[in-house]
């Protein structure tokens, strides 16, 4: 009797091992083709057409361009004196 005791403990000791030793390798697959994922949309399209090449080039040009401070006048309204 205490064999069987002892057969069906380690029989689930072994059955657990196994099945969180899955989880994690599934775990792991997920997250790296999540990465994975992650890196191929994050990488910039080539753009198809001339006219969307132009676009692209518009953009880079402006997002580097340096910024100027631009001088605002007060308007004031003369209806609230």
């Amino acid at each position: 009797m205490g064999f069987l005791i002892k057969f069906f403990l380690s029989f689930a000791v072994v059955y657990f091992l196994l099945k969180s030793f899955v989880a994690y390798l599934i775990r792991k697959r997920g997250r790296q083709s999540s990465n994975y994922r992650q890196q191929r949309s994050s990488q910039p399209r080539q753009p198809e057409t001339q006219h969307e090449r132009i676009i692209e080039y518009q953009k880079k040009n402006f997002e580097s361009s340096d910024i100027e401070d631009a001088d605002f006048v007060e308007i004031k309204d003369s209806s609230n004196s």
